[in-house]
């Protein structure tokens, strides 16, 4: 008996691509400064099985004659360290802390490895600047089983779902929608983001690509912004960064919830809850 087709996360357990932690630091850290802190840390993270991966950049200057012309990038970030597979990497700019992963399967050893990782760093760097903003990042895939011809996006995303662009939803093939939007949430400014994107991938390259549904979804929480409220410069430490991802974590999944079916919230466990 043949089945029908439908989506199913673009892992057996989750729909997690990729999940990315930042905080964002202000003015940046100097450059000599910069270099030293991010020294400690290389042999630190050494220790610790990472790795650091070489960055190449460019910059570029126009000539009098209006030519332009390559020239070494300036020195002074980032670095980036990498766990062996490569899944996992540490980035660290003069003016940002990056935590990513493609290995994401639960929210607590996630946060774990922020809190053993870039707590320790993000206090060096406290020492001279400030915390400008938190940000929690996720990307969600599903694939459908199908083709085109009968392709189905009602049957991983709500109807009438109110982050989506009306126009867009009513494409019948690749399509993609971007809303964003600034809200007050407590004292902090908080930026949200949410992109769907209706495109063919290929999981083996020995295979046609599959239609699939990729949601990336995003929170922002930026203190003393005015008009929002205002935070002490003592309270802007490694606590706040943790209870602003705690809280994002849980307002991320409730959008998520909001965006895809119940069938397929189920399917995925995500158990949405409303952020305090």
């Amino acid at each position: 008996m043949s089945t029908q087709p439908h989506f199913a996360p673009v892992f057996p357990r989750h729909a997690i691509e990729r999940c990315a932690a930042s905080v964002a630091l202000a003015p940046a850290v100097p450059q000599k400064a910069f270099e030293k802190i991010a020294n400690s840390m290389e042999g630190r993270l050494r220790s610790q099985d990472f790795q650091s991966q070489a960055v190449s950049s460019l910059a570029f200057q126009v000539n009098p004659d209006g030519s332009v012309a390559s020239i070494p990038a300036p020195v002074g970030g980032p670095r980036v360290f990498s766990l062996p597979d490569q899944t996992t990497t540490f980035s660290v700019a003069p003016d940002n802390l990056v935590w990513a992963t493609h290995s994401y399967v639960r929210w607590q050893p996630f946060i774990g490895a922020i809190e053993r990782y870039v707590l320790p760093a993000l206090a060096e760097f406290l020492e001279i600047v400030s915390i400008a903003g938190v940000r929690l990042e996720y990307w969600d895939r599903f694939v459908w089983s199908g083709t085109w011809a009968d392709f189905d996006v009602q049957k991983v995303l709500r109807a009438n779902c109110t982050y989506l662009a009306p126009e867009a939803v009513r494409q019948s093939r690749q399509w993609h929608s971007h809303s964003g939007w600034f809200g007050k949430e407590g004292d902090l400014r908080r930026l949200t983001n949410v992109n769907v994107d209706v495109v063919d991938v290929t999981q083996d390259p020995a295979l046609q690509g599959r239609p699939s549904v990729g949601i990336y979804s995003s929170l922002v929480d930026q203190p003393n912004i005015p008009d929002y409220g205002r935070t002490s410069a003592s309270a802007l430490n490694e606590g706040f960064v943790v209870e602003r991802l705690e809280n994002q974590h849980l307002a991320l999944k409730d959008i998520l919830g909001d965006i895809i079916t119940d069938e397929m919230a189920s399917r995925i466990e995500l158990n949405a809850r409303k952020a305090p």
